[in-house]
């Protein structure tokens, strides 16, 4: 069994196979034409609901309901005004948007009435000088006139000041999304005010989806899927076309915190994801920057105290539960403590198959006039049994038709097992209202282990589903230590503003691993997999088999000219990549490279538009020459991954709307004619990204997007496959994820999600591909009280039609996908 690393770089995974120079086979083109009507259909069907639902939903206004009038019980807690709009907002499905220094310092009194909308907001604002005004159903918090005070309202004068970029965003219209994402070295930076394609996802959208992992909740962007099976033995996600792994995931903007292979979502706030690669804003991860970044912002005690207790059921007998408490105290709430502890245990949907996890976090911060640090703690442990494994294949046939997605084909003693421990320290001080500094330093280890059928050695050698396979196992660990040291700070130069960060990180891994063989090799068919017998397996010593270390130096500059409604990015990062090469635990040669990756970028604001455009780079360690090749064990130079891309950003206040066109090309290696492994080729994916999320109805939450690529191989050698896709990137990619609310019954939401991609190709030269494939998951989530406390009921089912389907190809493998699965969950907040 290889580590992550190997399956990737050390395979040379992105060098292809070179096959004859043909066109691209007529069962594509026909697959194609096939999805193309399907996809569209499927469109035009779910916007036909949409404007449904929005005609029913004006339909109710123009009779005269409207929510701002309907008569509910709202139960505010006395508090800070900010959480009292906050609470009033989510209680009464209005949309409702305010600058947090509006509010900041000011508090509410309590509410516990039966009162309409507009009676709530005028008792919360009395004496705040604040008013509500109502813009296109949206309600907007402005200051009230100052003819119209019932008091003298405070003048507060600020210095301009840089905004701390470890404070959490404000959630976005809808609750879905937040306003703001890490934007590496930069810090948080508004969704509008970046000139790159990125979203964030609010910890809310991942309760109330009861995501089970990242990738159930960044998936619901159309440039981002997951690569892998729900269950099986790891994640990875596809962000324009090419993969990032678990370990390539930051944490509060470090790298190697995260979990080895999948990553419960109930310890995080939010999940930014930045699409394209961006090596200059967050450095290189472990294993190399490609088609985006992905970090995870841990959870942090509000103002209003919080003990919520969750308790879930997952078909087909899984049963967990989740306590999630936070608390502030001291002088002006200055402490905080957050505590998340997560268990989940029992059979899964699938035969044979058994999944369990216990993990926890504990968060600690301090929040002062111009000090604050904070202390993050995680410990996970995972074991699946039977997990769903991933089957290459051999060339020279069609791919077999997907098994049925609840019937397994692997043994029940098959299994994947992981425990890790982390913790992570920041600390953070402003000098001046200009000038702020901060120092991070995160510790992380972990063991794994697999007991496999052939994760790696399951192959498919013909379309009637038959396979070859190899009992054993693999046992590792891995230890990382990583800090960085940043200086964020603005000036100006004469009506120039200049916003310029600075930053110094390094990053260590040791890792060690061993591979044992427990049978010989034996056939088996994926239709019909009896249970075998269980072979035993001895490890031994295991040997040390990586040494990484990473180090950059990056420095960026904003210059803002015009008032700053035209922003231009310029940075660079000089990084330094060394990796020891090991032969049976001794380290016997180094890859010993560094590269200056560059950035640059354009933003004009013009009212509630955003025109952009950007050039970027991803660094990755350079492929390891297989053993087969004369050049054995030599390691190819850094691979540059290069970006240009130009989009639009429309902020409607209650929905947004995005565009981006771009082009990354990724440079690919393979075994030429004498039989040496070389850098040549690349894979270069040009596309069209579509998305819109918010509230753009009351009631109505969407997230939806479309995602054309086009993944062409170019600069082949002697030009045999120019021209061809890429491995494993659909041409065609949608989800459309919807909410509505139902006003007749008042805490009633019904959901739904509709996910669909055209067919993908399995080898360079088009000769074998999976079929596209459409899934349809649908729910309910109602709100309401029980002994004065809120209770929030869940029940959505994923891939209600049960279609079998393979869900990827990447990497030489395919992967199956998810069948019909009931999730229901309870959650009470005391």
């Amino acid at each position: 069994m290889c580590n992550q690393r190997n399956d990737y770089v050390g395979n040379g995974v992105y060098s292809g196979n070179v096959m004859s120079h043909v066109q691209i086979s007529n069962r594509k083109q026909a697959s194609t034409r096939q999805f193309l009507p399907r996809t569209i259909s499927v469109a035009i069907k779910a916007l036909f609901i949409t404007g449904a639902i929005a005609t029913l939903n004006l339909s109710y206004s123009s009779s005269g309901y409207a929510a701002e009038s309907q008569v509910v019980v709202y139960k505010l807690p006395a508090g800070t005004l900010e959480d009292s709009l906050n609470t009033f907002a989510k209680q009464s499905g209005i949309t409702l948007t305010f600058d947090p220094a509006l509010v900041k310092g000011k508090t509410a009194p309590a509410v516990n009435s039966q009162l309409s909308a507009q009676q709530v907001l005028q008792q919360i604002l009395k004496g705040s000088g604040l008013q509500p005004i109502t813009i296109d159903g949206a309600v907007i918090i402005k200051p009230q006139p100052l003819g119209n005070v019932d008091a003298l309202q405070e003048v507060v004068v600020n210095a301009e000041k840089v905004t701390s970029p470890s404070s959490l965003s404000q959630p976005f219209a809808g609750r879905q999304v937040a306003k703001a994402s890490r934007m590496g070295i930069l810090g948080n930076v508004d969704l509008f005010d970046t000139p790159f394609s990125t979203q964030s996802f609010t910890d809310e959208f991942a309760l109330d989806q009861q995501a089970r992992r990242v990738a159930d909740i960044i998936a619901v962007d159309p440039s981002v899927r997951s690569a892998m099976a729900e269950y099986g033995d790891s994640e990875t996600y596809m962000i324009r076309g090419f993969p990032l792994f678990v370990n390539q995931v930051g944490m509060n903007g470090l790298y190697g915190m995260t979990e080895l292979r999948r990553i419960a979502p109930e310890f995080y706030e939010r999940i930014d994801v930045l699409k394209g690669p961006a090596s200059m804003l967050n450095g290189s991860s472990p294993f190399g920057v490609t088609g985006g970044n992905v970090n995870l912002v841990t959870k942090r005690a509000g103002d209003k105290p919080l003990t919520r207790l969750t308790g879930s059921y997952i078909s087909d007998s899984q049963f967990g539960g989740h306590l999630d408490f936070g608390r502030r105290f001291g002088e002006d709430n200055a402490w905080g403590v957050r505590l998340n502890v997560l268990a989940r245990d029992g059979d899964t949907p699938i035969s044979r198959q058994e999944d369990r996890m216990y993990d926890g976090s504990l968060a600690l911060d301090y929040r002062g006039e111009k000090f604050s640090a904070s202390l993050d703690m995680i410990s996970q442990d995972r074991l699946t049994k039977a997990y769903s494994a991933n089957i290459v294949y051999n060339q020279g046939f069609a791919l077999p038709r997907a098994p049925e997605n609840d019937k397994n084909f692997t043994n029940d003693w098959e299994f994947y097992k992981s425990n890790s421990n982390n913790w992570m320290a920041k600390a953070e001080y402003e000098f001046s209202p200009q000038v702020s500094t901060y120092a991070t330093y995160g510790q992380a280890k972990g063991q794994e282990e697999y007991f496999y059928a052939g994760s790696q050695g399951r192959r498919f050698i013909n379309s009637s589903g038959d396979f070859t396979a190899r009992a054993g196992g693999y046992k590792g660990y891995y230890e990382v230590e990583t800090y960085e040291l940043g200086m964020r700070g603005r000036f100006m130069l004469g009506d120039m503003s200049n916003s310029y960060a600075l930053s110094y990180s390094d990053f260590g891994r040791t890792a060690g691993g061993a591979v044992v063989n427990a049978t010989a090799q034996y056939t088996g068919n994926v239709y019909n997999s009896p249970n075998l017998p269980k072979p035993t397996v001895n490890y031994g010593l295991i040997p040390q088999n990586g040494d990484l270390q990473l180090s950059s130096l990056a420095l960026i500059n904003t210059f803002g000219f015009l008032e700053d409604s035209l922003l231009v990015t310029l940075g660079a990062r000089d990084q330094k990549l060394y990796s020891g090469i090991f032969s049976a635990g001794v380290k016997n040669a180094a890859y010993d490279e560094s590269k200056v990756t560059p950035t640059g970028a354009v933003l004009v604001k013009l009212g509630n538009y955003s025109l952009y455009g950007n050039y970027s780079e991803g660094l990755s360690q350079g492929s390891t020459a297989p053993n087969t090749t004369v050049n054995a064990g030599e390691n190819l130079s850094p691979f540059i991954t290069k970006q240009y891309e130009v989009g639009a950003k429309y902020n409607a206040g209650t929905f947004g709307v995005t565009a981006a066109l771009f082009q990354i090309t990724q440079p690919s290696a393979f075994t030429n004619a004498a039989n040496r492994f070389v850098e040549d080729g690349e894979q270069r994916n040009r596309g069209l990204e579509l998305s819109t999320f918010g509230q753009p109805l009351n009631g109505v939450r969407l997230l939806a997007g479309l995602t054309l690529i086009d993944p062409e191989q170019t600069k082949t050698l002697n030009g045999v496959n120019d021209g061809k896709d890429a491995i494993g990137v659909p041409r065609i990619n949608l989800v459309l994820n919807g909410e509505y609310d139902i006003f007749a019954l008042t805490g009633l939401t019904l959901t739904g999600r509709v996910t669909a991609f055209s067919d993908a190709q399995a080898d360079v030269g088009n000769t074998q591909s999976i079929p596209g494939w459409t899934s349809l998951d649908a729910g309910a989530r109602y709100v309401t009280q029980v002994s004065g406390k809120t209770v929030t009921l869940r029940a959505n089912v994923m891939n209600l039609a049960d279609k079998n389907y393979w869900n990827s190809v990447s990497r030489g493998f395919i992967t199956s996908g998810a069948p019909r699965t009931a999730l229901i969950s309870a959650t009470i907040d005391f």
